[in-house]
């Protein structure tokens, strides 16, 4: 039967705190486990322990049955009831006289103990123990935390999809009188070009001063009627487009042409922007390749998809230039011989070099709080994935942002 002084146990390297009001047992302990390749925190008191549990991310705590002069029962306590801090497996230090203590200690939640004086492989045993568990328990949370975030994926995809048919249907409610008004608003106009005629032809019999109050009302009301007309075709792209795109399922693929779809998704996107009165717009240069192929595609999810980067971009240029002349913003078409390549630039803020890798995670977002959930590169990606495709960005801060879409034939 193998001797337990010549056992071995695998531990990964952990980050220890030691809480011990003794010092030579403090550089004892430090010294021991930096020997099997621990990182070593020490600390006399408990205040000093809360410190360093603020400033650094501890694995297992070491903790002696007496600090600062007084039980350490009430500082386990205070440490098992933060939230912060009470997955932290602590292990007890005492003497044989403390073992009352220590099993009050144990009930307040620490995982195990050790007496003095420590013996090397139990002191091995015991802290590799501690060490799987919380292994596992970081694990566990991790889990939880992706779970947690991808229901939450679905409930906002669900959300989409229903907010989707609730915007078809608005949109089919909305399109007959939004009609009504575009004519009418038109036909005012023209009414009111003939009445600007008839009252200049007649300016010579007509007193100066009327001439002049209902010749200036006149104006107004037709500058009035052009802006609502104006408003109401925006509008009306919109709503266009949205009825396109419902009428094709975001699940089924069908033969596309890429170059006409991005078109029309600036169109809405510009449109969009205009209804919401922002009309200091950058202008999106297009450079279309015209030997793309039409290739099997969801018109609907790949148009949101483009509609989201092309976003990103908008609000990235005018966040960074109150000239906005001064904004690029390019989307290009290439037809390669296995895939089709859109690329799009804009030379906005740029991405953190250190959050790049983060951009297309759900939820994730730069943007102030409330401005969106956060899932628009996550959806794009997704769908670029959902047609054999892939993504990628190469951006430096402050200076600009490229997106490249790669979509197999």
């Amino acid at each position: 039967m193998e001797d337990i002084d010549t056992l071995h146990f695998t531990q990964k390297p952990a980050k220890i705190l030691v809480v011990d009001e003794n010092e030579s047992t403090r550089a004892l302990l430090k010294r021991r486990l930096s020997i099997y390749g621990h990182d070593v925190l020490l600390s006399e008191n408990s205040n000093q322990a809360i410190e360093i549990l603020g400033k650094y991310q501890v694995d297992v705590i070491f903790l002696n049955m007496f600090i600062g002069g007084t039980n350490s029962h009430d500082f386990l306590v205070d440490l098992k009831k933060n939230v912060l801090y009470r997955s932290i497996p602590v292990i007890m230090i005492s003497s044989d006289n403390d073992i009352g203590w220590v099993v009050k200690c144990i009930e307040a939640g620490a995982e195990d103990y050790l007496i003095k004086p420590l013996n090397q492989t139990l002191l091995r045993a015991r802290l590799a123990n501690c060490i799987s568990k919380k292994e596992a328990h970081d694990k566990e949370i991790s889990y939880l935390a992706k779970i947690e975030q991808g229901q939450k994926q679905i409930v906002a995809q669900e959300k989409m999809a229903s907010l989707g048919v609730l915007v078809s249907s608005i949109s089919q409610e909305l399109k007959n009188p939004l009609n009504f008004i575009i004519n009418f608003a038109d036909v005012s106009s023209e009414i009111c070009d003939e009445l600007v005629e008839k009252i200049e032809s007649n300016k010579t019999i007509v007193p100066e001063e009327f001439y002049t109050s209902i010749f200036d009302h006149l104006k107004k009301f037709q500058s009035n009627v052009t802006k609502i007309s104006e408003y109401g075709k925006n509008a009306d792209k919109i709503i266009r487009f949205m009825l396109d795109q419902s009428s094709t399922s975001s699940g089924k693929k069908h033969p596309g042409n890429i170059n006409k779809i991005i078109a029309q998704t600036i169109t809405m996107l510009l449109a969009s922007y205009k209804i919401n009165g922002i009309t200091t717009l950058p202008t999106i240069q297009t450079e279309f390749d015209n030997a793309v192929p039409h290739i099997p595609i969801s018109t609907q999810s790949f148009s949101k998809a483009i509609y989201n980067i092309l976003d990103n971009a908008i609000y990235s240029v005018i966040n960074k230039f109150d000239d906005i002349s001064l904004a690029k913003i390019r989307i290009k078409t290439e037809n390669n011989p296995l895939y089709v390549e859109i690329i799009i630039y804009d030379n906005g803020t740029g991405i953190k070099q250190e959050i790049e890798d983060k951009i297309f995670a759900p939820f994730f977002t730069t943007k102030p709080e409330g401005t969106g959930p956060g899932l628009g590169l996550s959806t794009a990606k997704e769908v670029i994935h959902e047609h054999s495709g892939a993504i990628s960005v190469h951006s430096i801060e402050n200076e600009f942002a490229e997106f490249r879409i790669q979509l197999n034939k």
